[in-house]
């Protein structure tokens, strides 16, 4: 299949972004940097990208699908908090290989930019389908269970962005939120955990 003018911008002015945040980190990408190594007019990524965080947000949305469409998505395990873990280290190991563009991409999702928005609920529906995914049908509440894990993870990585928790930390973290909270999601109400 072809590539459309539009797929071949996205691409150029992605790629350059991508670059220029895993050399330098967020204060690295500077527009007048995609521009040069992009090859594109700023008039035409303007066009496409309302920001330099629309940039970097639409580059981690990339990398969350090209995540999706690997066998990472689809982990193997004997249960579904095992299964939910195995996304969380390799996406949590991925990250850490390259700290200096997760950082630029988790600090993007913060902006108020609409566009920055946009690609946010885009890479919350991929990862929430990849945990359904994982969950089966283990799990009663799914979508509480999944809407949690999600504020504990991205609140885990805002935390490792700015210096107060390790890579490693996060997973634990992580791995230990989804255990705790499939335990009280099979539990009987009531009765204690």
């Amino acid at each position: 299949m072809p590539v459309t003018r539009e797929q071949d911008i996205r691409r150029r002015a992605i790629d350059a972004t991508r670059d220029l945040a895993a050399e330098g980190g967020y204060d690295s990408v500077q527009m007048r940097d995609v521009v040069r190594l992009s090859r594109l007019s700023s008039a035409t990524i303007y066009r496409h990208f309302s920001s330099k965080d629309h940039l970097l947000a639409a580059t981690h949305l990339e990398w969350i699908a090209a995540l999706e469409r690997s066998g990472a998505a689809r982990p193997d395990g004997a249960n579904a908090a095992e299964r939910v873990c195995a996304i969380l280290r390799d996406t949590c190991r991925t990250m850490a290989r390259h700290p200096r563009l997760t950082a630029a991409l988790i600090h993007a999702l913060g902006s108020s930019d609409p566009g920055v928005g946009d690609c946010h609920r885009e890479i919350n529906r991929i990862m929430n389908t990849m945990f359904r995914t994982a969950l089966a049908d283990e799990v009663t509440n799914a979508d509480e269970f999944v809407h949690l894990l999600g504020i504990a993870w991205e609140g885990a990585l805002f935390s490792w962005a700015f210096g107060r928790m390790t890579m490693t930390e996060v997973e634990h973290t992580i791995c230990r939120a989804t255990h705790l909270l499939l335990l009280g999601t099979t539990t009987e109400a009531g009765t204690p955990p």
